[in-house]
């Protein structure tokens, strides 16, 4: 799988839903003790995501399970691959949700799918897509009685739409609906948004980098650190560090810019986010060559030069996996359409068949019943001449 922005990999950190146990379901679990499991904690779905995979196909691959509870098992699915940043394979497995629970009377699930059918087009960069699912799920949502219910689904829907256009450049209108995902997430009644709130904050403050409001910017990451730190979201507050060093490098105060980042260098190495690591070593590389300190500048640059190769090595691998899968899929659909041609080409010419031996047996019909005339009139010919 590719990797991609800081952004997004945040946003599927604070605004998923999924489990914290991974012991493949057995057949004696109750419906009670499955359900238990698959609304548990989010967290380890992203330490080990394949457990996470395994569990939720065990649930699906059960019809003794309700369908409500095979299409969390589905949703489930999707977001491990999301952990994994393999969207195209989350995206299957979503629509399948969407596919299985489409006669259950549950408005909530409906919008939880709706809203995760959207994030993924926007990770795969398919924007119309994702706006048309994000303003489904906000129609949904809006006219949900229970705002509780939904209303972390329609938040996240403005903030993701906001992601859509400060990519598009347009920050004036991804601010707008930044500060609609706040306002919803400060409407949501006993509901921890912090993680979310620090994401928020993180985004609007590249925006105000990019419209060159750099006070508004160093207040929007300093609240992106407090809400992280209330989470004790290392990851988190090393992006929001690394923004406000950004600000700090801007306004020529490298010093300031300096001690961001190697906080933020700091409290990233449990978290082993390679666009993270490149981004602050970047920053210090660049801060110390303005500074004239050449040796941790040439220290510094050498770790982005090595991280960025990793990265490189990467990509190069998921784009690899990713050509053999489409080539693998394209081999199957191939074969599908040719084993569908010829089960239409038996049905052609059955049909074929069955015509001409219905022309030939009518036509015998007719030449005997011609016959049977010409008889009749060569008798009636026969008895006027006598008479």
């Amino acid at each position: 799988m590719i990797l991609r922005q800081p952004t997004y990999y945040l946003l599927f950190f604070a605004l998923s839903f999924s489990v914290n146990l991974f012991a493949i379901a057995e057949p004696y679990q109750t419906e009670q003790e499955i359900d238990s499991l698959l609304k548990a904690n989010t967290n380890r779905v992203y330490e080990n995501p394949d457990q996470t995979i395994a569990f939720g196909l065990s649930v699906f691959d059960n019809d003794k399970y309700s369908i409500r509870s095979r299409t969390r098992a589905l949703m489930l699915v999707s977001l491990g691959y999301t952990s994994k940043r393999n969207y195209q394979k989350a995206l299957e497995y979503i629509e399948k949700a969407n596919e299985l629970s489409s006669n259950l009377k549950d408005q909530v699930l409906q919008v939880e799918i709706l809203f995760r059918t959207g994030i993924l087009y926007q990770q795969l960069k398919i924007y119309d897509k994702s706006i048309e699912f994000l303003e489904k799920t906000e129609r949904l949502a809006l006219t949900y009685p229970k705002h509780d219910s939904v209303g972390r689904f329609l938040a996240n829907s403005y903030v993701v739409k906001g992601f859509i256009y400060k990519d598009n450049l347009n920050c004036d209108i991804a601010l707008e609906f930044f500060n609609r995902g706040i306002r919803e997430y400060e409407k949501i009644k006993n509901s921890n948004n912090n993680a979310n709130l620090s994401i928020v904050y993180y985004n609007i403050g590249n925006c105000y980098i990019l419209l060159s409001e750099y006070d508004n910017a160093k207040n929007s990451f300093s609240k992106s650190i407090k809400f992280a730190k209330l989470e004790n979201a290392n990851s988190l507050i090393s992006f929001a560090k690394k923004g406000l060093a950004e600000v700090y490098t801007l306004e020529s105060q490298y010093d300031l810019a300096k001690e961001q980042l190697l906080d933020a260098l700091n409290l990233s190495k449990e978290v082993g986010d390679l666009i993270l690591n490149l981004g602050i070593y970047k920053g210090l590389f660049e801060n110390y060559l303005a500074l004239n300190e050449w040796d941790n500048y040439q220290k510094y640059y050498d770790l982005y030069s090595k991280t960025q190769l990793d990265i490189k090595k990467s990509e190069r691998s998921s784009v690899s996996d990713s050509i053999d899968k489409t080539i693998e899929l394209q081999t199957v659909q191939l074969q599908e359409f040719e084993n569908a041609f010829k089960g239409r080409l038996k049905w052609f010419f059955l049909i074929v068949f069955l015509m001409l031996a219905a022309t030939f047996l009518i036509e015998r019909k007719n030449k005997k019943a011609i016959k049977s005339l010409q008889k009749e009139v060569e008798t009636l010919q026969k008895t006027n001449s006598t008479s």
